[in-house]
C-alpha cells in the first residue's frame, strides 16, 4: 500500500490513541459547517510541526454525539522539526480541548493503515437503570421501560457469529456488503449501570445503536431471543426496533493484532 501524499518528506508514523467526549462535536471525522474531533487534533498537531498541515487517518468514523475512550488515528511526521512521541503527547494534551486527549502515541511502520490493518474493535453502550442524573446522562441512556438484565444477556447471543447485519443498519443501500462477525456480547452490571460490550471485526453505520435498541426491546419484555433471531434473519432494518441514541456509546478500543482483540474485558464504567 502506497502512503498517502503530504506537502513534505515523510518521516516517521506515529499511531495515536484518542479519548473523547463526543458531546459537542459532530463526530470523529471532519465535515463542513460543523465541528469534528479530526479537525481539533490536526489543528493541534499542526501548531507543534511548526504550521505544517498533518492529516489523520482514522481506524473508522464516529457518530455525533458518541464517545471514545482509545479511538485509534495515525499520522506521517516531517522530518524537521522532529519530535519524540512522548513530547508530543505531553504538548498536545496541553493544547487540546478538555473533551479530547491523547491516551497514548508510538512509531509504527511506515506502511501502517489504521482503517485496513484493523483487525477489530470494541464498543461498549452503557444503560442507565437508575434515576436520572446531571452527571450521567450525557454519557448513558435510561430507557423507558422497566429492563431486566437477564433477559438482554439471553438475547445477546442470538447476534453474535458472521452475519449478514441488513437489519440493524441505517442507510443500507449506501453499502455495499453487510456481512460482519461479532465475536461476542457481554453484558455486565456496575450499580445501577448495565453495559453491553461488542467485539466484533468491524461495524457499520449505526450499526451498534440498532443492536442496542433491539437489545433494550428484549430486556423490557417486547421480544423474547428467537425474535431477536428472526430479526436479524430477516436482513430487513424495518423489522426491527428504532435505533438507540447516541450518548451512551463508546469506542473502546480498537484491535491491531489477536491477542488484544481476544483478551480485551471491560473493566469499570467507560466514562470514569
Amino acid at each position: 500500500m502506497s502512503l498517502e501524499s503530504t506537502p513534505y518528506e515523510p518521516s516517521r508514523r506515529y499511531l495515536l490513541e484518542i479519548a473523547y467526549d463526543g458531546t459537542n462535536y459532530s463526530g470523529w471525522q471532519i465535515q463542513p459547517h460543523c465541528v469534528a474531533v479530526q479537525q481539533r487534533v490536526q489543528e493541534v498537531l499542526s501548531k507543534l510541526y511548526a504550521g505544517l498541515p498533518i492529516h489523520l487517518i482514522g481506524s473508522s468514523r464516529t457518530d455525533a454525539g458518541v464517545h471514545a475512550q482509545r479511538f485509534a488515528a495515525s499520522y506521517l511526521t516531517p522530518v524537521r522539526p522532529e519530535i519524540p512521541p512522548e513530547k508530543v503527547m505531553r504538548a498536545a494534551n496541553r493544547l487540546l480541548p478538555p473533551d479530547i486527549k491523547l491516551r497514548s502515541i508510538r512509531e509504527m511502520p511506515l506502511e501502517f493503515h489504521a482503517r485496513y490493518d484493523a483487525l477489530g474493535k470494541a464498543y461498549t453502550y452503557v444503560l442507565n437503570l437508575g434515576e436520572p442524573s446531571p452527571f450521567t446522562d450525557r454519557y448513558t441512556w435510561r430507557p423507558i421501560h422497566r429492563i431486566d438484565v437477564e433477559k438482554l444477556r439471553a438475547a445477546a447471543p442470538m447476534l453474535t457469529g458472521t452475519h449478514d447485519y441488513s437489519s440493524f443498519v441505517v442507510e443500507r443501500s449506501m453499502i455495499e456488503e453487510a456481512v460482519r462477525t461479532i465475536y461476542r456480547i457481554e453484558v455486565q452490571e456496575f450499580g445501577q449501570f448495565c453495559c453491553v460490550t461488542f467485539v466484533g471485526n468491524g461495524f457499520l453505520y449505526k450499526m451498534i445503536r440498532c443492536l442496542m435498541g433491539t437489545l433494550e426491546a428484549a430486556g423490557a419484555g417486547k421480544l423474547t431471543p428467537a425474535d431477536v433471531r428472526r430479526i436479524l434473519e430477516a436482513c430487513d432494518r424495518s423489522v426491527a426496533p428504532e435505533t438507540a441514541p447516541p450518548q451512551g456509546l463508546f469506542l473502546m478500543k480498537v484491535f491491531y493484532s489477536p491477542e488484544e482483540r481476544d483478551s480485551f474485558r471491560l473493566e469499570s464504567l467507560p466514562f470514569c
